[in-house]
């Protein structure tokens, strides 16, 4: 019996601020975060993050168990953020990831 693989396309939308002289990337949809000491190296990090995440999780059959909303004020900052960040182009794997959607926000 051949095995199906399903194919997955994603779109995430990330917050980029600063914090403790770091940068970190949080994403909306899956609370997933990670830290960079650059805004890019941060979503870069948030990329490969994001990636291994999900191809774990569809190799345990739990493609569900990556999908946990940020909290409200990451959501907020979001979408009141200003600076849209340019997108790295997605590649087409089986965990393919569409389209992000980045935002770089300054605390006042």
């Amino acid at each position: 019996v051949a095995s199906q693989t399903r194919t997955f396309h994603f779109t995430f939308h990330v917050l980029i601020y600063p914090e403790d002289k770091r940068w970190i990337a949080h994403c909306l949809e899956t609370d997933v975060v990670a830290e960079g000491d650059t805004p890019r190296a941060a979503f870069r990090d948030f990329i490969d993050l994001s990636k291994f995440q999900i191809e774990t999780a569809m190799e345990d059959g739990d493609i569900k168990s990556i999908f946990r909303s940020a909290p409200p004020d990451v959501m907020y900052n979001f979408y009141t953020a200003q600076t849209k960040l340019e997108s790295p182009k997605p590649t087409r794997t089986k965990t393919a990831i569409e389209q992000f959607e980045a935002r770089q926000f300054a605390f006042a």
